[in-house]
C-alpha cells in the first residue's frame, strides 16, 4: 500500500512540474521591437525614467539579444539628452567595456567623448574635461578608423586643444604677472609644442619673448619674438615684437 501511495505522489509531482512548465511556454514572449518604439517616443518626448524603465525591461526580456544590445545604448543616450552627462558617461563606458566590437561601439564611443566635450564649461576649470575628451576623439579615431563621425570628430578635436591651449596660456600668464618667470616659460613654451596655430599661439609666443628678457636669456627672447614676427606679421603684436627686438638689440 505503502508502495503504491509513493508511487502515486511522486506521478502527481512529474505532472505538476510539467503543467508548470507548459504555463512557462505560453506565457506571451516580449515584443521588444514594440517595446523599444515606446521607449524611443518616451526619449523624444522627455519621459526619460519611464523610457530607462521600458529599456532596462528589454535588457532582462528579450532574449534574442537583437535589441538587448542597443537598449543598454538607449539608456545611456537618454542621459545625454537629459543632460545628466555624468551618467552618460558611466553607460557609455559600460557599454564599451561589454560590447568593443558590436556595430554601434563607435557610436558609443563617439558619445562617450561628447559627454566630456559637453561638461566643459570655462577655461580655468575645464582642463581635465577637455584632455578627457580629447583622449576619447582620438581613442575613436585610433581604434574606429572607419566611423563616421570623422569630420565632426576633427573639428571637435581643434576645438578641445583650443581649451587646452587657453588654459596653458592662462596659467602661463598668471606666473608671468606673479613675476614666476621661468614657470612661465615653461608653459608658453608646452602651449607653442603641442598646440601650434591655436588662437593663444601668438600671444604665448609674446609672452615667451617677454619672460625670456625678464630671466636674462636674450637669445632665445629674440628668437620667440622673431617667430612672433614671422608667423603672424599682420597682427597688431608683432608691432609691438618689433618694438621689443629693435630695443633688445640696442642695449645688448
Amino acid at each position: 500500500m505503502k508502495k503504491i501511495l509513493i508511487l502515486l505522489m511522486t506521478m502527481l509531482l512529474i505532472f505538476g512540474c510539467s503543467s508548470k512548465k507548459d504555463m512557462v511556454k505560453k506565457t506571451p514572449a516580449l515584443e521588444a521591437e514594440s517595446v523599444f518604439e515606446q521607449a524611443n517616443e518616451k526619449i523624444d518626448k522627455g519621459y526619460y525614467d519611464e523610457a530607462r524603465n521600458l529599456l532596462e525591461t528589454i535588457k532582462v526580456q528579450d532574449t534574442s539579444g537583437k535589441y538587448a544590445t542597443l537598449a543598454q545604448v538607449r539608456i545611456a543616450d537618454s542621459y545625454y539628452k537629459e543632460e545628466l552627462f555624468e551618467e552618460a558617461i558611466v553607460e557609455y563606458e559600460h557599454f564599451l567595456r561589454v560590447h568593443p566590437y558590436n556595430k554601434y561601439a563607435s557610436y558609443a564611443q563617439y558619445k562617450l567623448a561628447m559627454s566630456y566635450f559637453s561638461r566643459i564649461k570655462t577655461v580655468d576649470v575645464s582642463y581635465s574635461l577637455a584632455q578627457k575628451s580629447l583622449d576619447e576623439f582620438e581613442k575613436l579615431l585610433r581604434v574606429y578608423p572607419r566611423n563616421p563621425y570623422v569630420n565632426m570628430v576633427e573639428n571637435r578635436i581643434r576645438m578641445c586643444k583650443g581649451v587646452l591651449a587657453e588654459y596653458e596660456f592662462y596659467v602661463g600668464h598668471f606666473y608671468y604677472k606673479k613675476g614666476s618667470y621661468e614657470a612661465a616659460a615653461g608653459r608658453f613654451n608646452i602651449l607653442i609644442r603641442k598646440y601650434p596655430h591655436s588662437k593663444k599661439e601668438s600671444e604665448a609666443l609674446y609672452y615667451l619673448g617677454l619672460s625670456y628678457r625678464e630671466i636674462g636669456d636674450i637669445e632665445k627672447s629674440l628668437n620667440a619674438l622673431t617667430t612672433l614676427v614671422e608667423k603672424y606679421p599682420t597682427i597688431k603684436l608683432a608691432k609691438d615684437a618689433k618694438k621689443l627686438i629693435a630695443s633688445i638689440n640696442k642695449h645688448k
